[in-house]
């Protein structure tokens, strides 16, 4: 006697479309609370800064100014927050092209300013060489996520990257902003070595880049002046400029906020400490706890762009947002430097932080452009995401968006034939039997049935 069993259709759900990473259908997740509290503490502190720094010779002028240009700033980060970074990858091309076109118009047609640097056309305060940073940072993250191991060949990877960042900090280095050559050299390398590029290759471009930036310097005037006043600072101090006396004063004496008239006067002798000299204002305001708070907001705002880049699986994202933070790092750090003396005078403001429209409009879009990555689904799914240094090259990789998938499917195809399946055993038909338990029952018939064809008769 036998058991028939009979098997019902099992009802399954239709598959879920699979959704591309970073593309318009990706589902967005909550916005990054933490890096947006990190970014409005600095907006607000600099803002209370700027005021302290400016008032005695610009009145309100400078601070109603910096109201401005934080509200334009925070709404290009919105909109930035909420476009897919998946666009950026796209338009990587014709950013670039735009970026190179400007650039050249600057050189040819702009005004030049105080230390040899140019402006934008007829007088504009926009500084194109601040959205380079932008664009370096999306198109350089597009070019290596794109070519991916092949950049650590010499034809496919290092030459062309040369070239490129070669072609762009030559524009720069031309209107004499030798700190944004810096900060975009470091930019790039910084996305070239994550993406897969090795010591060597990064050993090459730093021998071919720095004596170059070295002869550019030595050719203008203004940058020797900066060293020459940095050196006496430490080596000559008779021969320290009034200026530079007046920002060590602001150093040494502190004193905190107050309502004594000559403690709003001895910042008055101190030449743009609203943006250059920023952080030595706010050692004379706040003292040591202020720049230690500074300091803190900074290194937590690295972590968190750090801890992005590192927890996507898309290429493009996760050296997207090692390029910003990569650009804000050692912004902070060269103005940092700068103001306590540690460094010659570059002339970069303090990222969020510092008076100035185009530093302050693109490091906003720069933010948009993490929380966007930050708010995509993938970010949050990705914990496999690590550096591994390779032990001969010491080559940082990050992983590939289907080397995970890949290694799923070898385990499936190599899964042992009694080893239990939590899939198969949670999918229930409509009798409540599991599809394991009809196909056991199922293989069973044929056998069922040759035993009773074998069995005697009575």
């Amino acid at each position: 006697m036998s058991i028939e069993v009979t098997q019902r259709p099992v009802t399954t759900a239709p598959p879920t479309p699979r959704r591309d990473v970073g593309s318009a259908s990706a589902v967005p997740t909550a916005p990054d609370y933490p890096l947006i509290v990190i970014m409005t503490t600095l907006l607000g502190l600099g803002l209370f800064m700027v005021y302290s720094a400016s008032f005695t010779t610009q009145g309100t002028d400078f601070f109603v100014r910096q109201i401005a240009w934080i509200a334009l700033g925070v709404m290009a980060c919105g909109i930035m927050a909420f476009i897919p970074y998946g666009v950026w990858r796209q338009l990587a091309v014709p950013i670039m092209i735009i970026t190179i076109l400007v650039l050249a118009a600057v050189l040819a047609l702009g005004d030049e300013q105080d230390g040899g640097g140019h402006r934008l056309l007829f007088g504009s305060s926009i500084q194109p060489s601040e959205f380079a940073k932008l664009a370096v940072t999306i198109y350089v993250a597009a070019w290596v996520a794109v070519r991916g191991d092949k950049i650590q060949g010499l034809q496919d990877g290092l030459v062309p990257f040369l070239i490129i960042m070669f072609g762009v900090t030559s524009l720069i280095a031309l209107e004499h902003s030798f700190s944004v050559t810096i900060i975009v050299l470091s930019i790039g390398l910084a996305i070239f070595f994550v993406g897969g590029g090795n010591l060597k290759q990064i050993g090459i471009v730093l021998a071919i880049g720095i004596p170059g930036l070295i002869g550019a310097m030595a050719l203008s005037k203004y940058p020797l002046q900066r060293a020459q006043e940095w050196y006496a600072v430490h080596f000559n101090p008779a021969a320290i400029s009034p200026d530079t006396l007046r920002i060590l004063a602001l150093l040494r004496t502190g004193g905190g906020i107050g309502t004594d008239p000559s403690f709003w006067q001895s910042k008055a002798g101190v030449p743009l400490l609203w943006s250059d000299y920023l952080f030595a204002n706010i050692g004379k305001d706040l003292g040591l706890p202020g720049m230690l708070l500074v300091v803190v907001l900074y290194a937590a705002l690295a972590y968190r762009g750090l801890s992005i880049a590192l927890n996507t699986r898309d290429r493009f994202a996760a050296l997207a947002a090692m390029g910003v933070t990569v650009w804000i790092s050692v912004q902070a750090a060269i103005h940092i430097g700068a103001s306590l003396m540690l460094i010659p005078t570059t002339g970069q403001p303090l990222p969020f932080m510092s008076y100035g429209g185009s530093s302050l409009l693109a490091t906003m879009i720069a933010a948009g452009l993490l929380l966007s990555i930050s708010r995509s689904e993938a970010e949050k799914k990705a914990i496999h995401a690590h550096f591994g240094f390779g032990w001969r090259d010491w080559r940082p990789r990050l992983p590939h968006p289907g080397r995970r998938q890949r290694v799923e499917k070898s385990d499936d195809s190599v899964r042992k034939p009694g080893q239990s399946d939590a899939r198969a055993t949670s999918r229930r038909n409509t009798t409540g039997i599991s599809e394991r338990t009809l196909r056991s029952v199922s293989k069973s018939k044929p056998a069922q049935k040759r035993a009773d064809r074998t069995a005697p008769r009575r």
